[in-house]
């Protein structure tokens, strides 16, 4: 709200003065140390949940980090369950430890380092890491299926691609169950109500 505060000020003329009003209208309200209008509060958590990319997202999940992603949109919306959510969630880092085991570059930097060229993260991972790291996911992507089913997961879980049709949401679904059956996760896992 403005509010218009000026300073009278009085003019000289050959017929009179006259008083005219001179100055800028001043913002009403309580003043910052510095002097500027006092912001108003803005609850963090209803701007997070105002997000439009959480807008798809039922309003009591909206809050929480899974709404971030397509991938964890995708079990906020029943589509998927939360045990293939955690499958997937296990098998993308695992993904990730594998590419740094074998100094893969990050397939999404948000830099080009120059001095690192050539180097991922895991310069001067012991041989035997490696390995163990490498016949680990190599068990996980066999387990997958075949290999529609391993790239449906490819794409949505460790790239996070959006799903457009319902074929897609059907092999990404069998290809997380053989996932949950491989991690040894408990299928009726749900989210917990205190996250709720």
């Amino acid at each position: 709200m403005i509010g218009l505060v000026w300073v009278r000020q009085t003019i000289s003329k050959r017929n009179g003065a006259i008083q005219i009003m001179v100055g800028r209208p001043r913002k009403i309200g309580k003043r910052e140390r510095n002097g500027r209008v006092q912001r108003t509060y803005e609850n963090p958590r209803a701007q997070i949940a105002a997000q439009p990319h959480r807008m798809v997202v039922p309003a009591r999940f909206r809050e929480m980090p899974e709404a971030e992603s397509e991938f964890g949109r995708l079990m906020l919306n029943g589509w998927i369950t939360p045990a293939q959510f955690e499958a997937g969630k296990e098998y993308a880092r695992l993904a990730a430890r594998y590419r740094a085991a074998i100094l893969a570059p990050n397939p999404s930097p948000s830099g080009i380092d120059l001095a690192a060229a050539g180097f991922g993260h895991g310069a001067g991972m012991a041989d035997n890491t490696a390995r163990s790291i490498k016949r680990a996911y190599d068990a996980a992507f066999e387990s997958c299926g075949p290999v529609r089913l391993q790239k449906a997961i490819a794409h949505h879980v460790i790239h996070d691609r959006k799903i457009d049709d319902f074929d897609t949401r059907r092999l990404l679904k069998l290809g997380l169950d053989k996932l949950v059956a491989h991690f040894g996760i408990d299928p009726a896992l749900r989210i917990s109500s205190s996250r709720q």
